[in-house]
Order: C-alpha cells, then sequence, then structure tokens
C-alpha cells in the first residue's frame, strides 16, 4: 500500500483542485476526526484527516476493514500497535511524526491514534474492503461545515505544493 500511498501523492495536487470531496465529522469515540475523501481508481479512497488529541486511554485501538497506507503530514501522534483476530493487547507504541509513513495490510493488525501535540493532519488511501468488520458510529455522521472542509482541502493544497511525493 506504500506504493499506491506513492502514486497518490504524485497526483495529489490536481485532485484536489477537482470536485468529488465528501466530508464526515467523525465523533462517535476519541479521537475527533474531521475527515474529507473521495473514491480514486481501483477500488481505492483517498482521505484527508484532521484527527484531534485526546487522553490515551480514549483513543479507539480498532483494525481496519481495507488495507490502508498513512503518511503524517503535520504534529505528531502516538501510535498503539497490536495483532490478532478479536482486541488484542497493544504489543508497541510507536511516536509517528510529520513526514512518516506507514502501511497496515494484514486484516488482524489493529492501531490506535492520539495526537500529541495538537491536531494532526494526514493522508490516508485505503484499498478494495476485506470482510472484517469494524467499529462503527450507530449514529449517522455529519457532513463537515464548508469552511472546515476547505480548510482542510487548503492545508493540503498549500502541503504538496511544496514538497515532493514519497519523501
Amino acid at each position: 500500500m506504500l506504493d499506491v500511498l506513492c502514486r497518490v501523492e504524485a497526483v495529489l495536487s490536481e485532485m484536489l483542485e477537482g470536485p468529488g470531496w465528501n466530508s464526515l465529522y467523525v465523533d462517535y469515540h476519541p479521537p475527533i476526526v474531521e475527515r474529507v475523501w473521495r473514491e480514486w481508481s481501483e477500488g481505492h479512497r483517498v482521505y484527508l484527516h484532521r484527527i484531534h488529541p485526546c487522553e490515551k486511554q480514549e483513543a479507539l485501538f480498532h483494525p481496519h476493514p481495507w488495507p490502508s497506507a498513512m503518511r503524517v503530514l503535520s504534529s505528531a501522534y502516538e501510535m498503539a500497535v497490536g495483532y490478532g483476530k478479536e482486541m488484542p493487547p497493544v504489543a508497541a507504541r510507536i511516536i509517528l511524526t510529520a513526514h512518516s509513513a506507514y502501511e497496515m495490510v494484514d486484516m488482524d493488525s489493529w492501531h490506535s491514534v492520539r495526537p500529541i501535540d495538537g491536531p494532526s493532519l494526514s493522508l490516508m488511501v485505503t484499498g478494495p474492503p476485506w470482510n472484517r468488520p469494524s467499529p462503527k458510529s450507530k449514529k449517522p455522521l455529519n457532513p463537515l461545515p464548508d469552511e472546515q472542509k476547505e480548510e482542510i482541502i487548503a492545508f493540503f493544497r498549500e502541503y504538496y505544493a511544496t514538497v515532493e511525493p514519497c519523501h
């Protein structure tokens, strides 16, 4: 998935100028995530995230329902990692700083993220879904106000105007 992340980064500036971006305010469990997303190609999605700080014990420890790759663009976050079909113990805690990238390519991988010095912005790319349950909101999630959505897109435009893909 890191190769897919690099392919997305190579065309992201162009994608950010076009239509098709959706948004969600993901507030059913800490950390709160402001999400802007769109479909890409071959069953992939591109997500622009602004993740807000929370307490260590609050961060949602979860598997993903699809393979994914992420790049942290601003701030830093602590990531807890585990592995198992059911909720595993935390096996490691890692601090990821701006420009870090990682992938989760096994359906039994678990993680949590917790920004530690303010909101963290990150890019995530996902592949076609697995047949894997993952946490979901019990209530419908709302889209972001247009101003917040545009603020996030503007950050990514500025970032990718000055940074080489796959740095």
